[in-house]
């Protein structure tokens, strides 16, 4: 009796065992949510685009257009995933009621290209790690934050603003600026890319999300 209620004890834990040993094995086989890049991953873009229109208190300035570079890769994951990066990005003639404008990015940490949601071949986002340097008379200002983004594979178009949740921020202002603008205030952004790749390419991209 003894040596039977050993062999059944043995058999079971060899079955929990076994069982212990398959779980992992099986989870490994399922596919892991992907953001896929096409056509080729990785890969690099250009981008440029038409009238930028910002504005900080109600004032409002335009850049007649700006272009930029960076990379794409197919990357794991659900959201706040990282598709992109972009460096370098630039603005040109640039004007405001004041007078020219000098505005310019800082892309020595290039800025990231994150992926959210995706519905019938629409990815949308956000750019974090968003920095520039603004220059008017004698107001320069700092400003960081995130950007809403949303691209679509048609048309290849970058559509990038503020909004609710993505702001741009006045970190620092000089003396120059009182009465202008002060850290804590907000600016609003919009401006649409034309994206291609490779760099200086004519391939529209594309970002596909599958679960």
């Amino acid at each position: 009796m003894r040596r039977s209620l050993r062999k059944l004890a043995l058999a079971a834990g060899v079955a929990v065992a076994s069982a212990a040993f398959a779980a992992p094995a099986a989870t490994a086989g399922v596919a892991a949510p992907m953001w896929t890049v096409g056509p080729h991953s990785p890969e690099t873009f250009s981008a440029s685009s038409g009238v930028v229109a910002f504005s900080f208190n109600g004032i409002p300035m335009t850049c007649q257009s700006s272009a930029a570079k960076g990379n794409l890769a197919s990357a794991a994951g659900t959201t706040n995933v990282q598709v992109g990066t972009i460096a370098p990005l630039t603005w040109s003639v640039c004007t405001s009621p004041f007078g020219p404008l000098n505005p310019q990015a800082d892309t020595s940490t290039p800025w990231k290209v994150m992926a959210n949601s995706y519905s019938n071949g629409v990815t949308s986002g956000y750019l974090s790690g968003v920095k520039f340097t603004w220059n008017m008379l004698t107001c320069t200002a700092k400003m960081s934050g995130r950007l809403a983004v949303k691209y679509t594979n048609a048309t290849g178009k970058l559509d990038v603003s503020d909004d609710a949740t993505y702001k741009l921020t006045v970190d620092t202002a000089t003396r120059g600026c009182a009465g202008l603008l002060a850290p804590g205030d907000n600016w609003k952004y919009s401006t649409s890319y034309v994206v291609a790749t490779p760099a200086g390419g004519t391939v529209k991209p594309t970002i596909v999300h599958a679960d």
